[in-house]
């Protein structure tokens, strides 16, 4: 009886040896690439661990004795001449070599520099203490999963990784350039067969087209979105921009279901800053909305970053009414109301900013098929209400400076300039949080003559106001 009463005790003991044994064994990784020996006499070693070590230090992997490369030549390698890395737990990251040595390691002649890496792609040649000892072949055996991207000029200069999102608009990539390791986002967008026959001719002029990218890849303001580089093909544009890690504003506000006030008015401050340097460069963005505003961090104070400006220049005709991307929600009246083949001035990007301060706050839409007529009605009338609960919370300048961004009438919205002057914007906690993280002094400057907005005129204030210096029913989102 006491035997078989201690048999389960007995059992459970031993399970939980075979458990821990189990646990202690390293996880086994399917290869993610292989090197081959050229100059180096060994057999093809895979690569299924995140850091593999070559020299000639017992501690390596590889080894390197005089088996393997001649004693003259040998002695040139460094004890950890240079180690690959990889991150496994995502196997679309790149594959690192870190230079180890003091006489050099080197990739396709070019030399990776001591205490430096590059990204090795597949067929790269891995020389070694000297760039005519070319050691080793490297291939990638991820190389052939399918990917979108056709382009040859970006498939050479840059390692493809993993999707960041899709959607209507497009695909967007994180990238990395496999020289400086620097991460990029890659937007990449395929165009409407039917619309390009639209295309004004000019946009078919290579001169022209650069002249537009050149002047996109020129912009410099904190707030804006860098542009690396765009590649035109007769079925693509591809953009490669600053890789921003806080994702776009669309999704902050979506896990937070709205934005406090004094987050939402930070955020409008810098894109009001965005907009106004856009405006003196010649550029109406004309695509406004919180999926093209990008976030640096996931801290709540973070800097902003208006992308996608330029790219209807490339895509489309007309930016709005001939969209790829879906139902134009943030879409100025005049727009709509000449089909998106009328002429129209910078004040659509007003509007679309009124549309986001409108979308930051409470965490619904303005305008939507589902209020009872359709958006595009809803939209040329000018016809929203702020009955969702959360307009309580509110400050009433802020609802002010709403109504009067949100005009059917171009001649009566703000201007960005009169935006900027507007009272709700002159926070001095608010502008304190812009300039640290934009990292420039947004001087005070005294008003100028012209329209005060009505919260101005409802507080009878005409102080020294914050400027750029140079360089329910409601739908729930």
């Amino acid at each position: 009886m006491a035997n078989s009463e201690a048999m389960p005790d007995t059992q459970t003991a031993t399970q939980m040896t075979q458990d821990t044994a189990l646990e202690s064994q390293p996880i086994e990784h399917p290869s993610y690439g292989q090197l081959l020996g050229k100059h180096v006499k060994t057999k093809s070693l895979e690569l299924r661990r995140s850091e593999f070590k070559v020299g000639r230090d017992e501690s390596c992997d590889l080894m390197l004795v005089e088996t393997n490369l001649p004693a003259s030549k040998l002695c040139r390698v460094s004890k950890v001449h240079f180690t690959i890395k990889k991150d496994l737990n995502d196997m679309t990251s790149p594959t690192y070599i870190h230079d180890h040595s003091r006489n050099g390691t080197y990739v396709n002649g070019k030399l990776i520099g001591a205490n430096k890496c590059m990204i090795l792609k597949h067929e790269d040649v891995i020389a070694i203490a000297g760039v005519n000892i070319r050691a080793f072949v490297y291939y990638d055996l991820r190389h052939n999963v399918s990917v979108e991207i056709k382009a040859k000029e970006l498939l050479d200069r840059y390692h493809i990784g993993r999707k960041l999102g899709s959607g209507a608009c497009g695909t967007v990539y994180l990238l990395h350039d496999t020289v400086s390791c620097q991460p990029y986002a890659m937007k990449h967008v395929a165009k409407d067969p039917l619309n390009e026959r639209s295309r004004p001719k000019f946009l078919h002029d290579p001169l022209r087209v650069m002249n537009e990218v050149n002047i996109m890849k020129n912009l410099d303001h904190p707030c804006v979105i860098k542009m690396h580089d765009i590649v035109d093909k007769p079925d693509s544009v591809y953009m490669v921009l600053e890789y921003m890690k806080g994702g776009d504003l669309l999704s902050r506000i979506i896990d937070n279901k709205y934005l406090p006030e004094k987050t939402a008015k930070l955020f409008f401050l810098q894109m009001c800053h965005a907009v106004k340097y856009l405006h003196e460069q010649g550029i109406t963005h004309r695509d406004l909305k919180p999926d093209n505003i990008l976030l640096e961090d996931e801290n709540e104070y973070t800097l902003l970053k208006v992308s996608d400006f330029g790219l209807s220049k490339f895509v489309r005709k007309n930016s709005v009414m001939r969209t790829i991307c879906g139902t134009p929600l943030y879409v100025a009246p005049e727009v709509l109301q000449t089909g998106g083949r009328g002429s129209y001035t910078r004040k659509v990007d007003i509007w679309s900013l009124g549309v986001v301060l409108f979308t930051m706050l409470s965490g619904t839409l303005p305008f939507s098929d589902d209020y009872g007529s359709p958006a595009v009605e809803q939209i040329k009338r000018a016809n929203f209400q702020m009955r969702h609960t959360v307009w309580k919370k509110v400050s009433p300048l802020a609802k002010k400076l709403i109504y009067e961004i949100l005009s059917v009438n171009p001649n009566s919205r703000p201007t960005i300039e009169q935006l900027l002057r507007s009272t709700w914007l002159r926070d001095p906690d608010v502008v304190r949080k812009a300039e640290r993280l934009m990292k420039i002094p947004l001087m005070v400057t005294e008003r100028t003559p012209g329209r005060n907005t009505a919260s101005d005129v409802e507080n009878n204030n005409t102080s020294p106001v914050s400027s750029f210096a140079p360089p329910s029913k409601r739908k729930r989102l």
